[in-house]
């Protein structure tokens, strides 16, 4: 009876091994970067997730898996991929949740992004303020000043096991309105750098020969026309994808980021505000607060001494307002390798549904 029991569970074993199905593909050097990130402030809903990046110079996939801080949010967390295949001038969008995807062209997808789904479900937390452009806010500004900055601070660290230099870059703009009102915007980037392994180097190569292709396969293309392939290139420098080169093509910008020497590991980004009430409509402070009176009953007081509190607690939080980003955004980059990777990693997964084809 015992025999006959192990007999069975390893036959049921042997059929449960055979229904699954074996990746036959071929295998070819691939470069492979894993990441993470979070994204939190004021204006977005908290996040953060990891990254997987495959790159050969015909064919890239980029596998994010994201999750969200706030339980409401929950219905948000999403598994997907990004997969660019050049040579067939194709992008398709893999939802591993769903295990279904898109066609599209290699220029990109039309549809909805997640903030804007976000939005439409009206699902945004009570501390989460709603951003609205100048053009939303039918107001008209000028661009008062306009500055950038790049700085080798010398401070070092260990990131992912190896020695890290720290850079900044400060960009400062302001605007203003007809009334001579100033909204202050500071963007900051702070970078970690290290001495580029020989796998960085590698990475380096096959992105620059990707990026190239891409940019062959997609053709005419508006951010193409706008900064040129060479800013396209500098662009993808600054974000550490390729090895900065061909410096003379550069704008003044470009050649302060191609200060920042090594490969990047870690990029934070944070945008500071101060608004200093551009198109406030001219209300005065008199006909915005309410008013106490002898005859304003004990809930009016409540309403009027919060309000108070409110404003005086909004006044501090200007007064800190390069304290407290807007929005900040941290990627580190945790591993670079070249690695042998099966083909079927730049396929589509057998099983998939095709959702929509553009």
């Amino acid at each position: 009876m015992h025999g006959k029991g192990v007999s069975v569970i390893a036959i049921l074993g042997l059929c449960g091994c055979a229904a699954q199905p074996v990746d036959n593909s071929p295998t070819h050097a691939t470069s492979k970067i894993n990441a993470k990130y979070v994204l939190t402030g004021a204006y977005v809903p908290d996040f953060n997730g990891v990254q997987t990046v495959y790159t050969r110079p015909e064919m890239r996939r980029i596998h994010n898996k994201t999750e969200f801080d706030n339980f409401f949010m929950r219905w948000a967390n999403s598994d997907q991929s990004n997969l660019f295949r050049i040579d067939q001038k194709k992008l398709y969008q893999l939802d591993h949740k769903n295990e279904t995807y898109m066609e599209c062209p290699i220029s990109g997808c039309i549809q909805q992004s997640l903030l804007e789904r976000i939005k439409d479900a009206g699902k945004r937390s009570e501390d989460e303020e709603e951003y609205q452009s100048y053009e939303e806010r039918g107001c008209k500004t000028t661009l008062a000043s306009n500055t950038f900055e790049v700085k080798d601070t010398g401070q070092t660290r260990i990131l992912s096991g190896l020695d890290a230099n720290e850079y900044t870059v400060d960009w400062k703009v302001e605007f203003k309105d007809q009334t001579g009102k100033v909204d202050m915007n500071h963007l900051r980037f702070v970078f970690w750098t290290t001495t580029p392994t020989a796998d960085m180097q590698q990475a380096w190569k096959v992105h620059r020969e990707a990026t190239d292709n891409y940019l062959a396969a997609k053709g005419d293309d508006p951010w193409l026309r706008l900064l040129g392939k060479e800013g396209f290139q500098a662009l993808s420098a600054f974000t550490g994808d390729i090895e900065k080169a061909d410096e003379q093509h550069y704008s003044k910008v470009g050649k302060q980021l191609a200060t920042i020497k090594g490969y990047p590991l870690s990029i934070k980004a944070e945008w500071f505000q101060k608004l200093g009430g551009t198109c406030d409509q001219g209300k005065s402070e008199s006909s915005a607060k309410p008013k106490l009176s002898a005859s304003t009953d004990l809930a009016g007081m409540a309403k009027s001494m919060v309000g108070s509190f409110l404003d005086k607690k909004r006044d501090a939080m200007l007064a800190e307002w390069n304290k407290e980003p807007r929005i900040r955004y941290i990627y580190e980059i945790t591993g670079v390798q070249q690695v042998a990777v099966k083909d079927s990693v730049f396929e589509l997964p057998q099983g998939y549904k095709m959702e929509d084809r553009q």
